[in-house]
């Protein structure tokens, strides 16, 4: 009998919470075969099996909390002789992650990677009798498409299924990724969609009431699981920090007519130019002009850090929550390069594809909130960042332009500063310069 226990998935996490069982007691799996679906404060990850056996005892139900060093799962026969749980430990590092989410954007989506890691791809087929093998992504994706992962050839490790596998699949069938029937071979990649990036701020009037489908849960208690819980700790923690707001309008009209500008010039490299590929690069610059607000406080260890790297997280909304990517280096990149990675992390988040690496290292964050339609907000900080931006909706307001009142495009800036090392004369001069810059982007455009 031997144990297979929580390990450390490379994270320094204390404990994760149980989403799904791939098993049952009394099945026989084998090696690398996936056992569980684990969610952690930054990923979902499938654990696989670090050991041929059968399975004799589940060591927790789904939504428990289980600490780092429980059992998992308890194996009879099929170990090899000395098996400990060092050696699950080293044999559970997971294949792909999908990272939890954390707090609130979709659009083109790049071709997809083979998601067993780039290495050398096998030709093992998948063992009979047992659950495929394939990451939380290709099932998804797979059922989806209604098509049974039995069915298709793993090149993977050990006959894993990849996202490359699903795509030749569904090639061969002619069948899309969302079920229906096409006539080329296309593969899955999400629809060339605009973003639900909380927040639409753009030009385009909506097209459908927003917010639909929001808040819908059922009467009656519920544990507090998943997402739901992980955000509820993060805004506990983040309602201790002191807060203080500023408001302010910026007209938008000259950005606006760049951004039309730029479409018209080089159509198919600024389609994914936004108002919030603007909005992160003007942001990232108030960063470099005033490195304090890029900085963090600890008050226990009474010290204060400036960070070197201007790495800024915008809020992206998915049916499982609420996530914060982070795009690194924001303050050095041209505006292409910016667009492109909002588009890359939105659409991985919308597709369950993200990474908790991309998660990770944010030191501000944008909230692009008016996607719902909303003017001013007071969004809440991320501990431990001391600056949040939000952004709401671009519309046509009033606004004085040569000392006459005139219909504008306007656009509202909100921006929450942690008191306890930012002031407010700070946060003032921070958000003038990012209202400077949208209201005449010539500087972001050079970028």
């Amino acid at each position: 009998m031997t144990a297979f226990r929580l390990p450390d998935v490379g994270e320094g996490l204390d404990e994760a919470e149980i989403v799904t069982w791939l098993v049952a007691e009394g099945d026989t799996v084998t090696r690398d075969q996936p056992l569980v679906e684990i969610l952690t404060d930054k990923s979902q990850t499938e654990l696989p099996s670090p050991q041929d056996g059968v399975i004799t005892r589940l060591g927790a139900a789904v939504g428990d909390i289980v600490p780092v060093g429980d059992v998992l799962v308890e194996f009879d026969g099929g170990a090899p002789a000395g098996a400990s749980s060092a050696s699950a430990e080293s044999a559970a590092a997971p294949a792909t992650q999908e990272p939890a989410p954390a707090t609130a954007p979709q659009e083109h989506e790049p071709a997809p990677t083979d998601d067993a890691g780039g290495g050398p791809a096998s030709t093992a087929a998948v063992p009979t009798g047992g659950r495929p093998k394939a990451a939380p992504v290709v099932r998804r994706r797979a059922l989806d498409a209604g098509v049974d992962l039995a069915s298709v050839d793993g090149t993977g490790p050990g006959g894993r299924i990849t996202v490359s596998d699903l795509d030749r699949h569904l090639a061969g069938s002619g069948t899309a990724a969302d079920g229906s029937a096409t006539a080329s071979v296309a593969p899955i990649v999400a629809p060339a969609a605009p973003p639900a990036v909380v927040g639409r701020s753009d030009d385009r009037p909506a097209t459908a009431a927003p917010g639909a489908q929001l808040g819908q849960m059922p009467p009656g208690s519920h544990p507090l699981r998943g997402v739901r819980r992980l955000t509820a700790d993060a805004m506990s923690r983040s309602w201790e920090i002191p807060h203080i707001h500023g408001n302010d309008e910026a007209d938008a009209t000259v950005l606006l007519a760049a951004r039309r500008r730029m479409k018209g010039q080089d159509p198919e490299g600024a389609a994914l130019v936004t108002p919030l590929t603007f909005f992160v690069a003007a942001v990232a610059n108030g960063l470099q002009r005033y490195p304090l607000l890029n900085g963090s406080i600890d008050p226990q260890a009474g010290t204060i850090t400036v960070h070197d790297e201007v790495n800024i997280g915008i809020a992206v909304a998915s049916d499982r929550g609420l996530y914060v990517p982070v795009i690194r280096n924001a303050d050095r990149q041209t505006l292409y390069g910016v667009a492109s990675e909002v588009a890359r992390l939105s659409t991985a988040v919308r597709t369950g594809a993200i990474t908790s690496e991309d998660m990770s290292g944010g030191t501000a964050t944008i909230s692009n909130y008016g996607s719902l339609g909303g003017r001013f907000a007071t969004p809440i900080i991320r501990a431990p960042e001391v600056l949040i931006v939000g952004f709401g909706s671009i519309r046509d307001r009033p606004f004085v332009v040569d000392g006459a009142v005139v219909a504008r495009p306007t656009l509202p800036v909100s921006v929450a500063v942690d008191h306890r090392l930012i002031d407010g004369d700070l946060m003032t001069a921070f958000q003038e310069y990012v209202i400077a810059q949208l209201s005449d982007p010539v500087m972001l455009l050079a970028r």
